[in-house]
């Protein structure tokens, strides 16, 4: 296991309601044979080396018909931008995984509802600063995620923000998927100035839209975690096991992405601790040591004294990158969203592996999530004569060694 052996104490006790294994395939037993399908459709090591030796993005294009995405950007014009690869890619991945939600029944739809969640806020959080800094509303839509549409973001890039966000909550956002995870920012931040959830209005025009952002996931990512161990099983277990990894690495990136900003310092740290998630397997003896880090030393004392030894390594990996004397040098330019994008992947392979639980289709999401990820870099660097670079991706479910 990954987890922090001295943190893992406070994890959270089995809980009492368990998914019968018997009724599982009644239920759940087709769309979990779909998803378990689809995983044959990651492209491989022998794809990628194929995609590195194109010259063009329509040669890319001609390349990617030998595989799942065959005829995804047909209606392409040349030359093909990158955004078109990626967004093409996302729309293919929407599709599926509405084929696969229209397959589900309760609690898997509503397990599945969580996992779009996630990209209404972001979709939400995008419209919402692409509006401030005046885009056009057709451009700003044109590059929300699918898997995270709903009807009522289409109107966002046509209201006014100069006077806050009030409008926009009220009459938008507060019936939606995402309208709790508001109420959750709105009750986090006015408690702590003094306002009440009636100065909407104030409490919005004041706060950055990315901590707005990290407090909304936060939040998100707590409730998620609540509803898979009330699910209990398999599901509770699997999904228990990869959301405390998130919780853990999502407080390591907030930590070392505040180091060398105002947050690291001591007025400003109640900031950036209250992005930290409330359970994880540094919660909460780590999380709290790590409140008070304000720079390398002391955050990797922090993780250190936690027995966090896996944390201590992907530190120990990336603290150049975050050091202001070292950044640009060889060897330091490895962040620790590159390292956890890796690990992550490894643990949703893993959910493949159980039987008979919704992990899988969190999984699946996650890693056509990095798939995309891979091709969007590919992309780049095809366009920039870069291809040398081309292999610096994450790969999906290749051999271990390989």
């Amino acid at each position: 296991s990954t987890a922090p052996k001295s943190c893992a104490v406070n994890s959270v006790s089995s809980p009492s309601g368990t998914m019968e294994l018997s009724s599982f395939n009644i239920n759940n037993g087709f769309a979990e044979g779909i998803v378990r399908g689809l995983r044959s459709g990651f492209l491989g090591p022998e794809e990628y080396r194929r995609f590195a030796q194109c010259d063009n993005l329509e040669d890319l294009r001609s390349a990617l018909d030998d595989t799942d995405y065959a005829g995804f950007m047909q209606d392409e014009p040349s030359p093909i931008p990158v955004s078109s690869v990626e967004i093409k890619a996302r729309q293919r991945l929407a599709e599926d995984f509405k084929y696969l939600r229209g397959q589900g029944v309760q609690p898997l739809h509503k397990f599945m509802e969580f996992i779009t969640i996630d990209k209404m806020i972001d979709n939400v959080m995008a419209l919402l600063q692409g509006t401030v800094n005046g885009k056009p509303p057709k451009e700003l839509l044109a590059k929300v995620d699918p898997l995270g549409y709903f009807e009522e973001m289409k109107t966002i890039p046509s209201m006014g923000v100069d006077s806050g966000y009030d409008d926009i909550y009220k009459t938008i956002l507060i019936d939606t998927p995402v309208g709790p995870y508001f109420e959750e920012f709105l009750r986090t931040i006015g408690s702590e100035e003094g306002k009440s959830m009636a100065e909407v209005g104030t409490i919005l025009s004041e706060t950055d839209l990315e901590l707005m952002k990290n407090v909304m996931k936060k939040a998100w990512l707590e409730d998620f975690y609540s509803f898979t161990q009330g699910l209990g099983g398999t599901t509770a277990e699997v999904m228990g096991h990869i959301l405390r990894m998130e919780a853990d690495f999502r407080t390591m990136m907030i930590t070392l992405n505040a180091l060398n900003t105002p947050l690291a310092s001591q007025a400003n740290q109640g900031e950036r601790n209250k992005l930290y998630p409330s359970f994880g397997y540094l919660y909460p003896e780590g999380t709290a040591k790590l409140e008070k880090a304000w720079n390398e030393g002391t955050v990797r004392a922090a993780l250190e004294s936690c027995g966090a030894a896996k944390h201590v390594q992907l530190f120990d990996q990336v603290k150049a990158f975050y050091d202001a004397e070292s950044r640009g040098k060889d060897g330091a330019n490895k962040s620790i969203e590159d390292l956890i994008y890796v690990e992550l992947g490894y643990l949703y392979e893993l959910a493949f592996e159980q039987q008979m639980n919704y992990a899988v289709f969190y999984a699946f999401v996650k890693l056509k999530e990095q798939e995309i990820r891979n091709l969007r870099w590919i992309s780049n660097m095809i366009v920039m004569n870069r291809k040398d670079q081309a292999d610096e991706i994450v790969p999906i479910f290749a051999p271990r060694g390989a």
